[in-house]
């Protein structure tokens, strides 16, 4: 067997069917944002753009100017959104790159527009309304729609789109989704009081398409004061990332989503590098937090948490030996961790070690991050760049 020290397989047949089924629950008329930042949430960011276009995304969005220009020279097409500050040094290749610069201040508008002119371009935007996330953002006031409409009168700059960002979707209390939805909708009427109609408008994220998935009554109970919202959270584009890996946006909408039949998109490996025997009483790894407790079998992995894989495991991490559970034994040293395979008989050097795979197999990137005590995001986003990614059925015929 041809040695590996450890990978990820990226499964980009599971990327397709998770594009498709959410680009099938999103209506009609609304464009599907495939969001990856993150290097693609940690599965590559240019593998996973491509095919998420080829599977049913319209534009894409990252979160900072490089990222954006990775896929640009990369040869990925099309709309890119950048959804977090630009300094200023970088703002050339917005406009050289055909980016669209998110624009949450008059001052930042105003240094873009100064670039655009130098570019003898017009640079698009899309302007950022704070609803309630308190981070990036116009605040819903009249002094920010009098802001904007300067920005829309700006020969340099086209609005392109306006679109704010759900910060409590991920949770089965969905009454502040609402109001954030009202706010919006407040300025979206005041710009257009003004004459302003900007053409795409946004805010439905990962989560806020899960609750929908609840259905209008669900959707509808203990707010009964409230519009019933409907299919008016997509608008005319929904941002979606987390659920296109195949991964609920929380713990808590795990059972909400299960309905859809998304397939985990990563699956972390690596090899078994020693096995040793050990007597009892003895200390493994730093500290000897973990002694045998009994003559025991101790398989060594080459991956540690400068890999991305959480030393917290240390704790109750457990991984997948011939079918069977392994637990770590020891503290998750930087390069490698130890696991106790004395009840998996046969464990030999250059056996598969699955640390991060499907729900069913109860190793996916929400158990690990129980144990962690963190998101999944954080789980698959941390997995460093010397794991090598290994692309599966990247053939895509969609």
């Amino acid at each position: 067997m041809e040695y590996k020290r450890a990978w990820a397989e990226i499964d980009l047949a599971n990327l397709a069917h998770n594009t498709r089924v959410i680009r099938r629950l999103i209506p009609v008329g609304t464009e599907l944002m495939g969001i990856v930042k993150a290097d693609g949430y940690g599965h590559g960011a240019v593998e996973i753009a491509s095919a998420m276009l080829k599977s049913g995304a319209g534009s894409l969005g990252v979160a900072i100017c490089e990222e954006g220009i990775q896929l640009r020279e990369a040869g990925i097409p099309g709309t890119i959104l950048i959804m977090g500050f630009t300094p200023t040094p970088l703002l050339e290749f917005v406009v050289k790159y055909n980016l669209i610069q998110t624009v949450f201040s008059p001052e930042g508008a105003k240094t873009l527009s100064n670039m655009a002119a130098r570019h003898s371009t017009r640079a698009a935007i899309h302007i950022k309304i704070d609803t309630g996330m308190s981070r990036l953002g116009f605040l819903p006031k009249n002094d920010s729609i009098e802001a904007i409409c300067e920005i829309a009168n700006d020969p340099n700059l086209y609005i392109q789109g306006i679109y704010t960002h759900c910060a409590t979707s991920d949770q089965l209390d969905h009454g502040f989704m609402f109001e954030q939805e009202q706010r919006f909708n407040w300025v979206l009427m005041e710009l257009q009081k003004r004459g302003l109609n900007i053409l795409h408008r946004h805010m439905a994220n990962s989560g806020a398409v899960a609750q929908t998935i609840r259905g209008p009554e669900s959707l509808m109970e203990g707010y009964p004061e409230l519009p019933l919202m409907g299919d008016s959270i997509f608008m005319d584009i929904a941002r979606v990332g987390i659920l296109l890996y195949g991964l609920p946006p929380s713990a808590e909408m795990a059972g909400v989503c299960a309905p859809l039949g998304l397939k985990p998109v990563m699956r972390l490996m690596a090899q078994v590098s020693s096995v040793k025997q050990l007597a009892a009483g003895v200390g493994i790894s730093y500290s000897h937090i973990y002694k045998t407790k009994r003559e025991s079998t101790i398989a060594v992995l080459p991956i540690g948490y400068a890999d991305g894989y959480p030393r917290r495991l240390s704790h109750g991490g457990r991984v997948l030996i011939n079918g069977q559970f392994a637990p770590v034994s020891g503290a998750i040293c930087m390069d490698q961790l130890m696991v106790d395979v004395t009840d998996i008989p046969g464990v030999a050097p250059g056996d598969p070690v699955v640390l991060l795979g499907s729900k069913e197999e109860g190793i996916c990137a929400d158990d690990l991050a129980d144990i962690v005590g963190t998101i999944s995001y954080e789980i698959v986003c941390g997995i460093g760049k010397r794991v090598s990614r290994l692309y599966t059925n990247a053939s895509l015929n969609t």
